[in-house]
């Protein structure tokens, strides 16, 4: 690899960004999709949960594709699938066809997402590997900005199905990109072969440290799905009385404070080590979250979001960055879609708890409850750490 091998960084992270525009495109158009299929907000939220559960179930063989033959022809594949997938979805004549679409949209986007991750480890020095997180993750950030946003002028100004259409063209367009900016490096490793996937998957559970990860992960993804887009909303609804315009700017403050302190992240986390980030951000956003709840006010309720912005920003850059860390050559791809997928399942998973909670008011307890499984990854990271033959955390 290349001592100038965190230059490859910002193009994958503008890759990645203009993948999760694509993403996002269609979340302001939900309730016009239920109205033009006469459904309820219910079930035509099933063209979310079911992209995430179709992303989630490809995480791992993604990896494991992409360990096999390499980050630009599967980049390429999930851009193609991607735009199969939109294009069907624009020309659906039912729900049942749209709802198929997503499916190959979410399958596409795993494909995509996790042969990108796997690229940027395989070809970034560990000493680099922070910064070079920091900047796949403002991909990630950048995207789900800007695409509700661009979802909701393009349906407003061409129709609601043109959001499919602006997809299927970026779809194409990463797919195009992808061919020509990717380029495999020399192998560190031996070449994958199904039969080594399963070996290479229970070396990394073997790990003391990569399983920890995972909960992590699942954890940290628990808040942002349960808690913002779920808790927040319906506690600034019911219990504080706000606005929209104001529910929206409290969800938004972290992840603008997140955005700010992504790159400080990743600089601390190359120079003094994963660990001290990780653990501040775990335990800071754990803490942060559950404090929610107890605010009255919308000045202290988006003052608390804000504080919640410092523990996301920190944990998005240290945990994928130790994923690369000990990832051993030829298993990143796995890593990789193993540590996704974990994310996705928090994703799948956060919002009916805490939607349970809030239906039943109980929104103190529903910010307590999504700050646990971060607290109990971050418990475990830290006695883990500090016990004796764990290596594959205590180097972090």
């Amino acid at each position: 690899m290349s001592d100038m091998s965190l230059a490859k960084a910002p193009t994958i992270a503008w890759l990645v960004s203009l993948n999760v525009i694509g993403v996002n495109l269609i979340a302001p158009v939900l309730p016009s999709y239920a109205a033009h299929f006469s459904i309820s907000i219910t079930v035509a939220s099933a063209l979310v949960a079911s992209f995430a559960f179709s992303r989630m179930l490809l995480r791992v063989p993604a990896g494991r594709l992409s360990d096999a033959r390499g980050s630009r022809v599967i980049c390429a594949a999930g851009g193609v699938v991607q735009a199969l997938g939109a294009l069907l979805a624009a020309l659906a004549p039912g729900f049942g066809l749209l709802l198929v679409g997503r499916m190959l949209q979410g399958a596409g986007s795993s494909l995509f997402g996790t042969s990108a991750n796997r690229f940027l480890l395989v070809t970034t020095e560990r000493e680099q590997l922070g910064r070079a997180t920091a900047w796949f993750q403002a991909g990630i950030l950048a995207g789900n900005t800007i695409g509700p946003l661009l979802g909701g002028v393009v349906a407003e100004v061409a129709g609601i199905w043109a959001p499919f259409w602006v997809q299927a063209a970026l779809a194409f367009g990463l797919t195009v990109v992808s061919l020509i900016a990717i380029r495999e490096p020399e192998r560190r490793g031996a070449v994958p072969t199904p039969d080594t996937a399963a070996v290479s998957a229970r070396m990394l559970f073997g790990m003391s440290g990569f399983p920890v990860l995972m909960v992590m992960a699942f954890g940290l993804f628990f808040v942002r799905a349960g808690a913002f887009n779920v808790a927040v909303p319906a506690f600034g609804d019911a219990v504080m009385s706000l606005s929209p315009a104001q529910i929206g700017l409290v969800v938004s403050l972290g992840s603008i404070v997140s955005l700010g302190l992504l790159g400080p992240a990743g600089r601390i986390a190359d120079k003094r080590g994963r660990r001290p980030v990780a653990i501040v951000g775990v335990f800071g956003l754990a803490a942060a979250v559950a404090a929610l709840g107890l605010t009255r006010s919308f000045v202290a309720f988006a003052a608390v979001s804000a504080l919640t912005g410092i523990g996301m920003g920190l944990t998005s850059v240290a945990l994928p960055t130790m994923v690369g860390d000990l990832a051993p050559p030829g298993t990143e791809g796995m890593a990789s879609g193993l540590f996704r997928m974990a994310n996705d399942l928090g994703w799948v998973v956060g919002p009916f708890v805490l939607g349970a909670l809030a239906d039943r008011d109980l929104y103190s307890t529903a910010f307590v409850v999504s700050g646990l499984p971060l607290a109990f990854g971050g418990m475990w990271f830290v006695f883990r750490s500090r016990s004796a033959g764990t290596a594959g955390v205590a180097r972090l």
